[in-house]
């Protein structure tokens, strides 16, 4: 795993077509890293993911995907309080995160971690830089924007780390600005 790719938490358990990283199938993230591994996706539709067989293979074909781009996913919310139905950034409340560190320890030749969102103030970007502060790992950044770049010294390597647009149908980056910016950074 060269790349660890970060989100925030995943939507509620009534909008996850799957059980696995970035589960709601009308979201971009998959077919963003399917069109950089030039992997065909399958499994895109709800109707196609009625049954448990379809659920396993859209998981199988989405660790594939993973494979191929050498890239991992990972949460930063391990457990959240979350307002009503919503599966925003903006509606989300983090009270425990995923052990990010122990995931960079044990992977020895990670290099970057790309931090899909930024905006809301528990996007996944800002949760992090929360989490690197609760951990006392110092970091410098400029603006928390995309394509901001920064980096963090841990475990005696040098780990870069970059802001990317959320790959949320909620946001209104256009699909070809996202896979440019995803391209980039795992192509």
């Amino acid at each position: 795993m060269k790349c660890l790719i970060l989100g925030s938490y995943p939507p509620q358990e009534s909008k996850r077509d799957y059980e696995f990283y970035y589960p709601n199938a009308i979201n971009n993230f998959w077919k963003i890293l399917a069109d950089i591994a030039k992997i065909k996706l399958r499994y895109t539709k709800k109707s196609e993911l009625k049954t448990p067989d379809a659920k396993n293979k859209a998981v199988e074909e989405r660790f594939k995907i993973m494979q191929a781009l050498n890239a991992g996913v990972q949460n930063v919310g391990k457990i959240i309080i979350r307002k009503g139905n919503s599966s925003l950034d903006t509606n989300i409340e983090i009270i425990e995160e995923h052990d990010i560190l122990s995931i960079i320890e044990s992977h020895k030749e990670l290099e970057r971690i790309l931090l899909a969102g930024f905006s809301a103030k528990n996007s996944t970007a800002k949760s992090f830089l929360r989490y690197l502060r609760k951990k006392g790992i110092p970091y410098e950044i400029e603006k928390i924007q995309p394509e901001e770049k920064f980096h963090i010294n841990v475990f005696g390597r040098k780990i870069e780390c970059v802001i990317l647009n959320s790959t949320s149908t909620a946001g209104r980056i256009e699909y070809k600005e996202l896979l440019k910016q995803f391209k980039k950074y795992l192509g």
